[in-house]
């Protein structure tokens, strides 16, 4: 597995044909009195082709730093950056690992690529809008992130039943 800064050379409309982005969701965070709660609320999450070649199209339009995790030729993660700060952070856009390839470090190498271009851009702080769901939320807290004390209004705006969480990061 390699951690790659997609590019034109390495990254075309069908490098995510067979990426599966399938999650099963039983239970999710809420906040409430500015406490995570976790509450029941099952639901399932799929990219079907059509999302999966507008997800490709996003990461070729060059609005994005995006790092992707190639298992060869095959794209198993992605993780899309904003490249313009927002006091100080760094926001990641999206970040997926494809379905049969979680519980390998994947999550966890795209992330350090992204503290690493956070820490070249002057960045204090990764954020991020997370899915509430269980998983999601106890992946980025095992990371390191913790509910952020200034949402980004347009990104609470956007997924209202997001968590809005950030990471403080240093150089080693």
């Amino acid at each position: 597995m390699e951690i790659l800064l997609a590019d034109k050379y390495n990254f075309t409309r069908d490098s995510l044909k067979d990426f599966q982005r399938y999650q099963e969701v039983k239970n999710v965070y809420r906040l409430h009195d500015g406490k995570m709660i976790l509450v029941y609320n099952p639901f399932t999450e799929d990219w079907d082709a059509t999302r999966r070649l507008q997800k490709a199209d996003d990461i070729l339009s060059g609005r994005y730093v995006t790092y992707c995790a190639f298992e060869g030729k095959c794209v198993v993660g992605e993780l899309m950056l904003i490249p313009q700060l927002n006091k100080g952070r760094l926001i990641i856009d999206s970040f997926h690992v494809s379905t049969d390839y979680r519980r390998r470090g994947i999550g966890r190498s795209l992330l350090e690529a992204a503290r690493q271009e956070a820490l070249k851009r002057g960045a204090h702080a990764l954020y991020a809008s997370c899915c509430s769901s269980e998983e999601t939320i106890n992946f980025y807290s095992a990371m390191g992130f913790r509910l952020s004390s200034d949402p980004i209004p347009s990104c609470v705006e956007d997924e209202p039943y997001d968590l809005q969480m950030e990471c403080m990061i240093t150089p080693y």
